[in-house]
């Protein structure tokens, strides 16, 4: 709400601190960075849904998801650079970019840089319940065909 006094103008809008999706994010991100698919587990609901869209099948339920993390985990080394956020009541938009450590056939590595978008649904319990990975399929696709991997 803007009050008029005059010829100024003055901002009295009371901003909401904090969404609880941002709270949420917080703690979800702290589980990717930490690679801890038990973590990430815990904030889905038990029937949620992730979804990487590179032509894969969704990964659907919790205990799926954990098991899905974990192998993730063990397959790839990756980190997250941060982008853009975008919060809502109950999803937020994520942009940001995998770092991804491959190896070539003659066993040396390389890193590349694979621009994602994360789109995440919240229920009125503040668990997540679907996930909706959106990776820059160029990049992804010259990523893995470098370092020799089918997909």
């Amino acid at each position: 709400m803007v009050a008029q006094q005059g010829r100024k103008s003055i901002a009295t809008a009371q901003l909401e601190k904090t969404l609880p999706t941002e709270a949420l994010f917080d703690r979800y991100h702290v589980g990717w960075e930490t690679k801890d698919a038990d973590l990430i587990a815990s904030l889905h609901s038990e029937d949620t849904i992730f979804q990487l869209h590179d032509g894969s099948a969704p990964v659907i339920g919790r205990d799926a998801l954990r098991a899905h993390c974990r192998t993730l985990f063990d397959t790839y080394d990756f980190s997250q650079m941060m982008g853009r956020r975008l919060y809502g009541h109950d999803y937020w938009v994520f942009d940001w970019t995998m770092v991804l450590s491959l190896a070539l056939p003659d066993n040396s590595r390389f890193v590349a840089h694979i621009e994602m978008v994360d789109v995440v649904k919240v229920d009125a319990e503040g668990l997540v319940v679907s996930k909706h990975v959106y990776p820059d399929a160029q990049q992804m696709s010259a990523a893995f065909a470098r370092a020799g991997i089918v997909r």
